[in-house]
């Protein structure tokens, strides 16, 4: 009863390699790609307040709208078209950043995608506010009674900044899931 017995040891299992979480070295490429795509709201406002078409009314005092104005027969399609180009604009520029960062291999991962789709929903917001204040600034509203004049593109709903963000995650993890390796081929880029 007094003998020791040995301790039987066992053999640990093996532990699956993984890959090191670099959160803090992504942390500032991260910051850079939010502010750089942030910035890109700017020339995309200017392009929509070029691009969306005016809407022609006429001031009458028998209108029965707000502000007197009567928009002439096939002119209520413009407030369509202001939007629909708006999405069309903001929904490129959404799977032109999410290629581009997918091309930037070294910090591929979670916290770019977050960053990128964070910073185009702040690029988007930009946009649309640059946007509209410029096409206010190109038709402004000094018509008297009965005399033509084209009304700012207009936005209908806040909502549609939300394409650009949707491009950008979507193309993004597209091209994740496409992609085989479990670095996601940001190794091969010390290459």
């Amino acid at each position: 009863m007094s003998a020791a017995q040995p301790e039987v040891q066992q053999a640990a299992e093996p532990v699956p390699a993984r890959l090191p979480a670099v959160v803090r070295a992504d942390l500032v490429p991260a910051l850079g790609v939010l502010c750089a795509v942030a910035v890109l709201g700017l020339p995309l406002g200017v392009l929509w307040s070029w691009l969306a078409p005016p809407e022609f009314v006429a001031r009458s005092a028998l209108a029965p709208t707000p502000g007197g104005v009567l928009p002439f027969v096939g002119q209520s399609e413009h407030r369509f078209d202001d939007m629909a180009t708006f999405v069309l604009l903001g929904l490129a520029a959404g799977v032109l950043i999410g290629a581009a960062l997918w091309l930037f291999r070294r910090r591929r991962g979670p916290l770019v995608l977050v960053a990128a789709v964070l910073g185009s929903l702040v690029a988007a917001w930009l946009a649309m506010r640059t946007g509209l204040w410029l096409a206010a600034a190109h038709y402004p509203d000094r018509a008297g009674t009965g005399a033509p004049f084209p009304r700012a593109p207009v936005l209908a709903s806040a909502w549609v900044i939300i394409t650009q963000p949707f491009g950008v995650a979507a193309t993004y993890c597209l091209t994740t899931a496409w992609n085989g390796s479990e670095d996601l081929g940001a190794g091969s880029a010390d290459r």
